[in-house]
């Protein structure tokens, strides 16, 4: 059973810098993403870590190698971790989006839990695959200590489940490139929190 699970943002892309909805694009992460991730991959040593759970995602499985040169153990690539399904969003600024799609990005600013749009995953559905994949490895790992490398939206769903908050909240929770966040599977008051 995985007693800790750790879940790292990936690295700095130009899209991130950019306020581009990269979704599942293919993008390298940037020359400054990789300078960070150098930095936080000595921290990461100390923590133990005995496996990396990568997304599927180009930047996410960048970030994985990048760390695993300090770390040292199997990266193995998992779907549920992947980035949020955008539709129609992928690839658009946010200033794009504001003005192809109006209504919908006001929803978006104001209530989140309620937007829906084809070929875009709602909130709730992110959610419940996240905690599949978080179940998956808590029941199913051979390994104690666990490295998730994923993206925003999951972690922020992730966090809004375990810490109670509204899922209205989700775009109020910030959450930095390479932050780690920290789920205690020991502590029966669950919370996930930031660690690094």
């Amino acid at each position: 059973m995985a007693e800790d699970i750790y879940l790292i943002r990936h690295g700095l892309t130009e899209s991130n810098k950019k306020k581009i909805y990269a979704g599942r694009s293919n993008e390298n992460l940037s020359k400054e993403g990789i300078d960070n991730l150098l930095k936080i991959g000595e921290k990461l040593k100390k923590l133990k870590i005995e496996k990396i759970l990568s997304s599927p995602i180009r930047r996410a499985i960048q970030t994985s190698e990048i760390l695993n040169t300090f770390l040292k153990v199997t990266i193995k690539i998992e779907k549920d971790f992947e980035e949020m399904r955008l539709g129609p969003w992928e690839g658009l600024s946010e200033e794009q989006v504001a003005i192809k799609f109006p209504i919908e990005w006001k929803i978006w600013n104001s209530k989140p839990s309620e937007l829906m749009l084809d070929g875009r995953e709602t909130l709730k559905e992110l959610q419940l695959r996240a905690l599949r994949g978080i179940k998956d490895v808590t029941n199913n790992s051979d390994c104690s200590r666990i490295l998730v490398v994923t993206h925003v939206a999951l972690i922020r769903v992730l966090i809004i489940y375990y810490n109670n908050l509204s899922m209205d909240s989700y775009r109020k929770i910030n959450i930095p490139n390479c932050a780690v966040y920290l789920l205690n599977n020991k502590d029966q008051n669950k919370k996930l929190i930031r660690v690094l």
